[in-house]
């Protein structure tokens, strides 16, 4: 192939990868922000340029934006990042003007960048087109990479991905190395010096790589590798001593550095900490390792898994047997596959050091987007090389536009089963990465709209200007971060306002069960939980408590006090809370408080705790003046027209419905009671009201209407019926987007129940502490 024929496969290829990006993660561009992006960018419009300033924006203390009544240890993330976050106000305020699409677009370009770093480095390792082409491509699909870009928060492991693959080829350039590709292919007789304008691109690029994300530490790991296997072995590294003390060096003062700025660990659950059982840790650990492992090379979530037990080994053994048994077959096929190939063992090491440092905490898919380059690499060199029938040639440098190095070119592989199945598999991981990278953008879409449905039923009713504590009942973790979206949305001032959590929703993305909140005195509220999980229970409630509770889990009886409220624990079961009663220090109906209860109607209705509604009362003066229909027996009413009024949100025109249903005539009685049935039900149900006991038996009496129609006039008014009513239908399309989380692990359960992908059995709640 000529130079201009090569540059133009190349062209033809880079385009072909960019557009492929483009259309796995170009609609990133419109998710806005989510999660931990609300608190990052609130800080970034509030923070200065300075160092200490930064690394402020970067942590994340709950109590910087939400109260929870129970936490009396901190719940609080720090980090080392100064160039990620430095990066990040960059764009955000200095080339986005606010906009957090921004930093979606820089995203995308960080990872259109490592794509392309990808294909370059799968083309050194196998010199061969197609194959590196498959490689870049697997990239730029990797499932785990579908959230980590189109997540600003997991910006960190983009930039630090692509700046690490930068560093990678230019030592390549730096050290002369050549591929050999299988082991009879010697490598340089004599290891070269290194070329000192590319060395000082890799330490640069390294530096920027650590100020990022904190596992760059290992990297030197890796050009020590490649040293090893393609360089002239251990006399290499010894000549390249000086280079690698450079590395130590550096790294040494970064840590010390870290340690001065990082002063708390992680939460516990989220980072799990020897409890005086070192063995028991070390063998969570490994079954922890494994699963990142498992869910590096297969199609498999990268998220609690097994390791959400105390002992995966004993608690969920299949599970742990399953895992060994993806990781043998697939890493036992590419080791008999790669026996001869050079260097086949430094893929597998990428992906365990990618994910090594961060074995203790919680699985995230951004952990594993390190990982998609090592596995690229491994697919791409199996399939190319796998199977080497004889060698040819020592290769060269890395060259622009060059396929193979003109003094010799890769292997022919095998035309054998063996052989032909390695390059099956490498298409198939290739086929079945579109598909779970689509699976996955379906999840995220629904995890935006879970934490979008609360905010959008907060902006249909917000809180009042004199209010100075808002409370929610329910909130899903998914919407812990609902102070800082308000204060960008609404322009809720957290100076002022304090946001109080007084239960979380017991699943991570909404709240189904079925619930009760009433007023139990003028100062008092009580939560009861009627049906479903209980509250504080499984692998949320141990988040919440056992990271940010000394004592742990809650106990019948218990009682906590804080400057803005008491709770009383009245009632648990096994899992966990069953009923919590709460009292203010002021009456429920001071302009100074706003509370939201969540229900699986409603993202968030706002309650109201006057005695009477004053449109009520406005029907009742003209009842007893004699101008209201409804207080007398003779008149005759028009139901449909009492109807239309009480679909337009008049909560009086209920006022003719109920009379009309004391009507003799059936057809009447009946018609006034189905579309007085229907209002009440989604009325009641939105805010949780004890009446919907009433409306859920299948044949009222006259002792549930009658309590019905008490509770409709001292408790609704049109307020209400404009936001739980009249806009009942108007956040569906997020409803069913959010829908398809719990769907998507429904479905996936009929098939197979495993930790592995979210379907096993649940997870076990707090436990009692003695700290």
């Amino acid at each position: 192939m000529t130079r201009r024929s090569g540059w133009a496969a190349g062209c033809a290829a880079a385009a072909l990868l960019l557009a492929v990006t483009w259309v796995f993660h170009g609609a990133a561009l419109r998710d806005g922000s989510v999660l931990d992006d609300h608190w990052h960018q609130h800080g970034l419009r509030t923070h200065g340029w300075a160092l200490d300033e930064l690394l402020r924006t970067l942590t994340i203390d709950t109590r910087d934006f939400i109260e929870l009544w129970w936490q009396d240890r901190p719940i609080r993330w720090e980090y080392a990042r100064p160039l990620f976050i430095l990066a990040m106000k960059a764009v955000y305020r200095g080339l986005g003007g606010d906009d957090p699409l921004a930093l979606h677009a820089y995203s995308l370009l960080l990872h259109a960048a490592g794509v392309l770093l990808t294909w370059r480095l799968c083309l050194w390792l196998t010199g061969r087109r197609g194959w590196a082409l498959v490689g870049g491509l697997i990239f730029a699909v990797y499932p785990h990479a579908v959230i980590t870009v189109a997540w600003p928060s997991s910006q960190n492991c983009v930039q630090q991905t692509t700046l690490l693959l930068a560093a990678l080829l230019c030592y390549i350039r730096a050290s002369g190395l050549r591929p050999g590709w299988v082991v009879e292919q010697a490598p340089l007789a004599e290891a070269a010096r290194l070329r000192p304008g590319w060395f000082a691109a890799v330490m640069l690029l390294w530096l920027l790589a650590l100020g990022t994300r904190e596992n760059a530490l290992l990297f030197p790991a890796i050009l020590a590798s490649l040293d090893l296997a393609f360089g002239g072995g251990w006399r290499v590294l010894r000549r390249r001593a000086p280079a690698y003390a450079a590395f130590a060096l550096i790294s040494a003062a970064f840590v010390a550095w870290r340690m001065t700025v990082v002063t708390q660990g992680m939460p516990d659950v989220y980072m799990r900490r020897p409890e005086g059982d070192l063995a028991g840790y070390a063998a969570w650990c490994a079954a922890k390792l494994l699963h990142y492992v498992t869910s590096a090379i297969w199609f498999a979530p990268m998220s609690v898994g097994p390791t959400g037990r105390f002992d995966p080994w004993t608690d969920a053994p299949g599970d742990c047997l399953l895992m060994l048994t993806i990781v043998a077959v697939l890493w036992g096929g590419y080791a008999a596959a790669c026996r001869r190939v050079r260097g086949a063992w430094i893929w597998p090491l990428w992906v365990v050091l990618a994910i090594l440092p961060v074995t203790p905490v919680i699985a995230t898919p951004h952990s594993g987007y390190l990982c998609g380059v090592g596995v690229a690499a491994m697919l791409c060199v199996s399939a190319a090389l796998g199977h080497p029938l004889r060698a040819s040639g020592a290769g060269g440098a890395l060259r622009a536009g060059d396929a193979a190095p003109a003094a010799g070119g890769p292997p022919r592989t095998g035309r054998g089963l063996f052989a032909r199945l390695n390059r099956a598999w490498t298409v198939t991981f290739l086929l079945g990465a579109l598909g779970m990278s689509g699976l996955n953008r379906w999840q995220w879409t629904g995890t935006i709209a879970a934490e979008r449905w609360l905010l959008s039923w907060v902006r249909a009713d917000p809180p009042p200007a004199a209010a100075e504590h808002v409370f929610f009942i329910n909130v899903p973790l998914v919407n812990i971060y609902t102070a800082a979206a308000l204060s960008r949305e609404i322009g809720l001032p957290l100076e002022r306002v304090r946001v109080h959590a007084l239960t979380i929703a017991p699943q991570p993305e909404l709240f189904e069960e079925l619930c009760v909140v009433e007023a139990v005195g003028p100062c008092a509220l009580r939560v009861r939980m009627i049906s479903g999980q209980s509250y504080f229970s499984r692998l949320v409630g141990r988040f919440f408590l056992e990271g940010g509770r000394d004592a742990g889990a809650l106990v019948a009886g218990e009682a906590v006090h804080t400057a803005h409220l008491s709770a009383r624990v009245d009632e648990t079961d096994a899992e966990g809370v069953r009923q919590i009663t709460f009292t203010f220090p002021r009456p429920l109906s001071d302009p100074a408080y706003c509370f939201y209860v969540v229900t699986p109607e409603c993202g968030a209705a706002r309650l109201r705790f006057d005695v009477v509604a004053a449109t009520n009362e406005a029907s009742a003066a003209a009842a007893e003046s004699g101008s209201d229909p409804a207080a007398d027996p003779s008149a005759v009413i028009d139901v449909a027209a009492a109807a239309a009024e009480l679909e337009a949100g008049r909560a009086s025109a209920a006022r003719l419905l109920f009379a009309a249903r004391r009507s003799p005539a059936a057809v009447i009685r009946s018609g006034a009671e189905e579309r007085l049935r229907e209002a009440a039900v989604v009325v009641a149900r939105a805010l949780a009201d004890p009446i919907q006991m009433r409306l859920e038996v299948p044949r009222m009496d006259e002792s549930d209407w009658d309590a019905v129609e008490a509770w409709w006039n001292q408790r609704v008014d049109d307020e209400q019926l404009r936001v739980v009513w009249r806009r009942r239908f108007d956040f569906d399309a997020l409803l069913k987007a959010r829908e398809e989380l719990p769907h998507a692990r429904l479905w996936a359960a009929k098939v197979f129940r495993t930790d592995l992908y979210l379907t096993g059995p649940p997870w076990p709640g707090p436990r009692r502490l003695q700290r």
